[in-house]
């Protein structure tokens, strides 16, 4: 069955991110405006081995700052994870359950609630688990060895003392280096973070992890939101997980010359460049009429996702304002209101001076025509957790979806001195937590860039009972009506140009079938067939569209609707 239409229902959220182990403290942060970024912990890596404040320095990072999550402890006998199993499971998968777990006890979820073969599992995620670098020195110890055996110093010594040394170095490696077993793979491969999570709680629907970079989380979304409206599934397990903070790293972005040392200032003219961070945002999405159905609590609701590529550009890195500009246009084309009616953005904004400019020049370029001599608000997550790489747009989902349900415009940390290359005639920073006054419905985009010029753009709005509709009749449905049109045309030779001889006028009446499992679903598609007759000129040949739902097999219950003419 498809629900090309339906609007998607944010109905459980678990996040874990610096300085925050739930939602609950991560909302308090972003309202206190709080500056999570701290300095490497002494648990992670030691910072004197690979520091140096030369960003010329060879093989060093100038770098030392990140949104670190601190504190987290994992208890695998919670999940029935045997002891020998656990001890192999990286730190990039127990958060990610941590966070799934508590994602579905926010959605109210039970084993017995939903069909498991109806629920997927969607995560996003880029450089796999930190661990992996490490657990791999084991294998390359001999490579070293190797190396250390064809120096001059080594040669020199007896070969008693070549073997003590060699045995020296093993010893070190084994006491500091988990042994490898046949749960290590499992328990570090990214692809398997997925997987993990549908093992532990028992989903059988669509399995997968996916990478789009930086923009990842969000191209995770855009797929789940497919397998709903499609039908394919009944609920995802959506959202993004990183937890990459390793010295080579940070060691390869300060070549790039992508890191800051001093701080996230987005928007500010202080930005030097974007603050690695970690975090897991997990969220349970469902088809909103499926959500108001169970009764389920609704944060938000995401009506669209609208992805692009950059195409040739200056460098495969470099951030190109078409490429960005055609994602939110996308965007728009799935949606039945316009740039005006968004109140505000949640930015990929990594606070790089050319980055942020480049992103506000295209929303300026886009909302200023609709803006009424308003200005756009905008704000940044990035301010207070750093840049979470492939888990970036989930956090930055959730602090919308949060947003939308306190009703709250929610602020941007560390934001003093304006960038002098950003128009603050047309775009407002939000730098205090502000009730979200409004008549009608509130409306948050956010945006997501990858690395190597992939970009999304998701629209979501609040959820009110009884006013919010369930689908959303979009600029694409009407393309793709016509489209379908004339497909039937040539298919079936059916001339959809009038003949004057035998005008549309004199055509019989037909009937439309429709069938579902209950009366609201049944509601819901007699609304979904009324907005595409209404596109239909009248008088016109319904046979195209009723033929086609005549055909389909007959649920619970029904009804017919006999009609001369689309307007009839």
């Amino acid at each position: 069955m498809s629900y090309f239409n339906e609007k998607i229902a944010v109905i459980g959220i678990g996040i874990i991110a610096p300085d925050a182990s739930n939602k609950e403290e991560f909302w308090n942060n972003i309202l206190s405006k709080r500056n999570c970024i701290s300095e490497v912990p002494n648990d992670r890596w030691d910072s004197s081995l690979y520091y140096n404040s030369d960003p010329k320095a060879k093989d060093k990072t100038y770098s030392k700052i990140g949104g670190f999550i601190k504190n987290f402890n994992f208890d695998p006998l919670k999940y029935r994870i045997p002891p020998v199993t656990a001890s192999q499971i990286g730190r990039l998968q127990q958060l990610t359950i941590e966070a799934t777990k508590m994602a579905l006890d926010d959605a109210g979820y039970t084993p017995d609630k939903w069909n498991s073969e109806r629920v997927g599992v969607v995560i996003a995620n880029a450089m796999g688990a930190m661990r992996k670098e490490f657990t791999d020195l084991r294998v390359y110890k001999f490579f070293n060895e190797d190396i250390l055996s064809k120096t001059q110093v080594f040669k020199s010594l007896s070969a008693k003392q070549q073997k003590e040394l060699i045995e020296e170095y093993e010893r070190f490696i084994d006491e500091y280096i988990l042994n490898i077993t046949e749960d290590t793979m499992p328990g570090e491969l990214a692809n398997v973070t997925s997987g993990r999570i549908a093992n532990v709680f028992n989903f059988k629907g669509p399995n997968l992890i996916l990478d789009a970079a930086c923009a990842s989380s969000l191209a995770a979304l855009d797929y789940a939101v497919m397998a709903l409206r499609t039908g394919k599934v009944d609920v995802v397990i959506c959202g993004g997980a990183d937890e990459m903070m390793s010295p080579a790293a940070y060691v390869k972005f300060c070549k790039i010359g992508a890191l800051s040392a001093n701080g996230s200032f987005p928007f500010d003219k202080r930005a030097d460049g974007f603050v690695m961070g970690e975090a897991v945002a997990i969220y349970v999405l469902k088809r909103v009429s499926d959500a108001v159905r169970d009764g389920d609590k609704i944060y938000a609701v995401i009506n669209s996702v609208g992805s692009s590529r950059d195409g040739k550009g200056k460098g495969i890195t470099a951030p190109n304002p078409k490429g960005q500009k055609l994602a939110i246009e996308n965007a728009f084309k799935e949606v039945d209101y316009g740039p005006g009616e968004v109140d505000w953005v949640e930015c990929h904004g990594t606070a790089t001076r050319v980055g942020d400019a480049t992103e506000c020049e295209v929303l300026k370029e886009i909302f200023q025509p609709h803006l009424n001599l308003r200005k756009l608000k905008i704000g940044s997550v990035k301010s207070n957790v750093g840049h979470a790489k492939a888990a970036a747009g989930a956090v930055s989902i959730v602090k919308a979806a949060l947003s939308l349900y306190h009703k709250i415009l929610p602020p941007s940390a560390n934001f003093e001195f304006p960038n002098p290359n950003i128009d603050f005639n047309i775009v407002e920073v939000i730098t205090q937590p502000t009730e979200w006054k409004k008549d009608g419905i509130r409306r948050v985009n956010v945006s997501s860039f990858g690395f190597g010029g992939t970009n999304f753009h998701a629209t979501l709005e609040e959820y009110v009972e009884g006013k919010s509709k369930y689908v959303v009749n979009s600029a694409f449905e009407k393309i793709q009506l016509r489209e379908n049109v004339k497909e039937l045309s040539m298919k079936d030779n059916i001339n959809i140009i009038e003949d004057k001889k035998a005008s549309f006028s004199l055509l019989q009446g037909e009937t439309f079938t429709l069938t579902a499992k209950n009366e609201k679903e049944l509601l819901n598609k007699i609304d979904e067939l009324k907005n595409i007759v209404s596109q239909l000129p009248d008088p016109y040949p319904q046979t195209i569209i009723s033929v086609d739902l005549n055909s389909k097999a007959q649920e619970e219950i029904g009804i017919s609707i006999v009609s001369k003419s689309p307007k009839d």
